[in-house]
């Protein structure tokens, strides 16, 4: 409250994700449980939400790709991409297949992989509204083609004053990493980074809230000028942060 920086500045000046990187044995417990967590979350998400008409698909910040994993399973047509951080992918190199592609990188420094779905699962709440408008313009750099859909997983804010677990797991985020939750957006409004929201779904599983979960937002890519890569602006606008995990 002194700074309005998050708490883990303190102990970990070069930042959480930094921290987990140079730690392995912290790192290996953080994905456990977040992996634990998102697995309650998989069946609502393939339930609500028909992943069918894609090609490809790539999972950014997708931990050990047990989202993807999962979508491909029951797609059998379509191929994925899971992006994470270097020593992410090194854990789970066992998992390249004719269908996985493991792609390392960093979302705030380097080009995404080029698909027509996006999925981010629970990365954009670990983040502020600058570094989160970053994130959504480098999926709209990497996008295949106009129309191409980005799918942003998070507990969602809800609009009564009463208690709810999205409203403490904000303070969380705020606390721990700088970031947020939010409410769900309005569709057909326009989103940072060329974006437009085209629907929300709630889904069921995953999260504390005995009201509903979590919920499966969909966004269209808008391409004004098709655009490769990011501009000597936007690279300068990019803060020197890590990619984070869920």
């Amino acid at each position: 409250m002194r700074t309005g920086a998050p708490a883990t500045t303190e102990a970990f000046p070069e930042g959480f994700w930094w921290y987990l990187a140079q730690h392995p044995d912290a790192g290996r417990v953080f994905n456990a449980a977040m992996q634990a967590k998102a697995q309650g979350a998989i069946a609502g998400i393939l339930a609500t939400y028909d992943f069918s008409g894609f090609r490809t698909i790539a999972d950014i910040g997708g931990g050990h790709g047990h989202l993807l994993r999962a979508i491909l399973d029951t797609v059998p047509t379509a191929t994925g991409v899971l992006f994470e951080l270097p020593h992410v992918i090194a854990e789970v190199a066992q998992l390249a297949s004719e269908r996985l592609t493991l792609h390392a990188g960093d979302f705030f420094r380097d080009a995404l992989p080029t698909c027509d779905a996006y999925l981010l699962m629970e990365i954009i709440h670990d983040w502020g509204d600058e570094e989160s408008v970053a994130i959504l313009r480098a999926v709209r750099q990497a996008a295949a083609a106009p129309g191409a859909k980005v799918l942003v997983i998070e507990a969602i804010i809800p609009d009564d004053p009463g208690p709810a677990w999205a409203k403490m797991l904000d303070i969380h985020m705020l606390m721990l990493l700088g970031g947020r939750q939010r409410p769900a957006g309005v569709r057909g409004a326009p989103l940072p980074g060329g974006l437009r929201a085209a629907a929300g779904h709630r889904h069921g599983g995953g999260g504390c809230d005995p009201r509903g979960g979590g919920g499966v937002g969909r966004a269209t890519v808008r391409h004004h000028g098709r655009r490769r890569g990011r501009s000597s602006s936007d690279s300068e606008s990019t803060p020197p942060v890590r990619a984070g995990r869920r």
